[in-house]
């Protein structure tokens, strides 16, 4: 597509294949109010494996990024902020699908306030079992509504709109900090700048349907989260936060409380999600004990070859759903 009008948001997708779940992405890509000033930037292996986009995204700006291997997710976002044309950069997930004025809104909330970072609301894609509620409620529960402000501590990653120049300043240090996002987050807020979360902003994330993905990829994702937030601490506080690690799903479980009082969720929603949201946590709660007492070791690379195979974790009825919302 070609415009007059400047770019404003570049929008980064890691593709590791050709998928439903993908081209359901980029359908809600092309379909946004805000078409005419979004960039597309696809980071892949190999352009082999996204020989049909030219043709799927005709009606927007669009680039391929070939990174050559897809070390971790981490280094292929900070590729991603690197080609971006616009001084906005939105990481998205090839399984999360916005609504129409997704883009619309995150882009004004950026004119309306000085902001080095807006988030989206996040809403549950498929939720049709206890497993995919359990996980989401983990993962993302805690945006399933707009905090004010002044409460926000954390957006929610790979989901959340960034200045660039932000990002760019992190320079040889940001593929690692993109692995763990909330950590970027603390350390802007540190350094006194502002994060916003826009109600109008929405976004449908799919979730796991079955229950050992969900524990597997939160074991690995809280182990890379502990070992990236632990970097430069002393050995006492590391095994200080390594000892508090299996208090995790108690405070956790009652916070997730509070966010599905907030959102209104019924109650035999939550009831449906207990046994998946308090495995999940445990599973989570392990990852954190061992990041904080050993770092990551190989958890990157495990995390990264789920990613890499997510596609066939997701069943035709989860994408029936994602269809529909």
């Amino acid at each position: 597509m070609n415009s007059s009008r400047p770019v404003r948001m570049s929008v980064v997708l890691v593709v590791y294949r050709d998928s439903e779940n993908l081209r359901l992405v980029l359908k809600r890509l092309i379909a946004q109010t805000a078409v005419s000033v979004l960039e597309c930037v696809l980071i892949t292996t190999s352009r082999a494996k996204t020989d049909w986009v030219p043709s799927f995204l005709q009606s927007m700006r669009w680039q391929v990024v070939e990174v050559g291997s897809i070390r971790s997710a981490g280094t292929a976002k900070a590729a991603g902020v690197a080609a971006a044309s616009a001084p906005l950069v939105c990481f998205l997930e090839d399984h999360s699908y916005p609504d129409p004025l997704w883009a619309e809104s995150l882009l004004r909330a950026h004119e309306n306030g000085d902001f080095a970072a807006v988030g989206p609301v996040v809403l549950n894609a498929n939720p049709g079992t206890g497993a995919s509620w359990g996980c989401f409620l983990v993962y993302y529960g805690q945006y399933m509504w707009a905090r004010p402000e002044e409460q926000l501590g954390h957006l929610p990653a790979n989901h959340s709109c960034y200045r660039r120049a932000l990002l760019l300043d992190y320079g040889q240090r940001l593929p690692d900090l993109l692995e763990a996002e909330i950590v970027i987050h603390h350390d802007l807020l540190g350094r006194g700048f502002r994060l916003f979360q826009e109600s109008s902003a929405r976004t449908y994330h799919l979730n796991h349907s079955r229950l050992g993905p969900a524990v597997e990829e939160y074991f690995f994702a809280s182990r890379v989260f502990a070992a990236e937030r632990a970097s430069g601490w002393g050995f006492m506080r590391r095994m200080l936060y390594a000892v508090g690690s299996p208090l995790l799903p108690l405070v956790r479980s009652v916070r997730i409380l509070s966010d599905v009082h907030h959102a209104g969720l019924r109650r035999r929603v939550l009831v449906k999600a207990i046994p998946a949201a308090l495995s999940t946590l445990a599973a989570g709660a392990v990852g954190e004990m061992v990041g904080y007492a050993a770092g990551a070791g190989r958890a990157k690379e495990r995390l990264q070859r789920f990613e890499s195979q997510r596609n066939r974790v997701f069943s035709p009825g989860d994408l029936e759903l994602a269809r529909m919302v």
